[in-house]
């Protein structure tokens, strides 16, 4: 590697350290693990703090201090590294909810062991290490969790009348024990049950959300054609309308309307009518930009807004639409069955309202239908 490499790879690493963030801010989801995880670690501190407490006050022995201020912090900066690196993402559950829990549980249990006869009062602590679970568990996990706390107390018993005999009463051990198990059991069940409702409750508001995605899209549409309604249509070209008039910039509108649209209903039928409808506002769709807009104004007659576009823009635009819709065949209502369409264009001049400016559209609609048809004329 050159020193000029060198150089660069070192720039490269400041840059990145820069934009490092305890919290990352580019991913939601993985911010708000953190945040969790920040909260255990937050409950460790407490927990440490109690223990001084009690090791102040003669009832915990200083080797638990002393082993928590070696696990716990092991523990949180490995746990920090695995979330802020990515590599929680590879499991099923990326919260590693049930590794939080157990983790806390092994903490728990040694310090359960030097805890004398303050052990029945921390025995607490397990309730607030399943409550963290409340946010992903469901029953099934809760109980796989008591049960690992369970088998973890039975061995601090265990080992408490094999090295430490005198120190410990069994048969207040095994009453804890028992309080423990019924207690832990029932907080799965409630705990599962109030996981099973917050997601039950997060999928009824996402199926809401989608709910009133889709009454919103509604209310905008046109039924049959799937283009903007009049009314909405209005309010985005009134939004388009300040907005160039405070910039000072440009738009253009095109009045479109079907020819003989009459006689095709009058013949063919209503079904044929709203076939065609719909042939001709997929053309429409299809022949403007993303920045551009259009909506059914009313009956065959289709209002076009082409944002920053002059009007020669606008002319070539709907020449295309023009041409497009006269090629288009409706191979369903017989091999010879077309349509054209006549369109207005005219440009914002900036002098004017919304329903002038229409209208000036209009009246080029007008002279395209007298001048034959199947044709763009405009309106300075």
């Amino acid at each position: 590697m050159t020193a000029v490499d060198k150089q660069a790879k070192q720039v490269d690493i400041l840059k990145k350290a820069r934009r490092f963030s305890i919290i990352p801010k580019d991913d939601p989801d993985q911010a708000i693990r953190i945040r969790r995880f920040f909260t255990a670690t937050a409950a460790y501190a407490l927990n440490v703090g109690l223990s001084y407490a009690a090791y102040l006050w003669g009832t915990m022995e200083w080797q638990a201090i002393a082993g928590f201020l070696v696990l716990i912090p092991a523990i949180n900066i490995t746990l920090y590294i695995i979330f802020r690196t990515g590599l929680n993402l590879k499991f099923r559950d990326p919260s590693l909810t049930i590794i939080q829990m157990c983790a806390a549980i092994l903490v728990t249990m040694y310090g359960m062991y030097f805890a004398n006869e303050s052990r029945g009062v921390l025995l607490l602590v397990y309730i607030l290490i399943l409550i963290f679970g409340i946010y992903k568990l469901n029953t099934r996990s809760f109980l796989y969790v008591s049960a690992f706390t369970l088998v973890t107390y039975g061995i601090d018993i265990a080992l408490l009348n094999y090295f430490r005999s005198d120190t410990v009463n069994l048969n207040i051990e095994y009453l804890q024990f028992l309080v423990l198990s019924m207690v832990l059991v029932a907080f799965s069940i409630i705990g599962g049950h109030i996981s099973s409702l917050r997601r039950n409750l997060r999928i009824s508001r996402t199926e809401l959300e989608k709910s009133l995605t889709i009454i919103k899209e509604m209310s905008i549409r046109d039924d049959l054609t799937g283009v903007y309604n009049r009314r909405h249509l209005m309010e985005l070209l009134e939004h388009e309308y300040h907005r160039i008039s405070r910039g000072g910039a440009h738009f253009s509108v095109a009045m479109l309307d079907i020819d003989h649209f009459k006689s095709v209903n009058d013949t063919h039928g209503h079904l044929t009518g709203d076939e065609v409808l719909k042939a001709v506002s997929d053309v429409i769709r299809n022949s403007l930009r993303s920045a551009d807009f259009c909506g059914r104004y009313g009956g065959e007659e289709f209002l076009l807004v082409m944002t920053q576009t002059n009007i020669n823009g606008a002319l070539l635009c709907a020449e295309r639409i023009r041409s497009t819709i006269e090629q288009s065949r409706f191979t369903s209502l017989g091999p010879n069955f077309r349509v054209t369409v006549s369109l207005g264009v005219t440009e914002f001049t900036g002098k004017e309202d919304i329903p002038n400016m229409i209208a000036r559209a209009d009246k080029a609609l007008y002279r395209a239908k007298e001048s034959g048809r199947n044709r763009v004329e405009y309106a300075d």
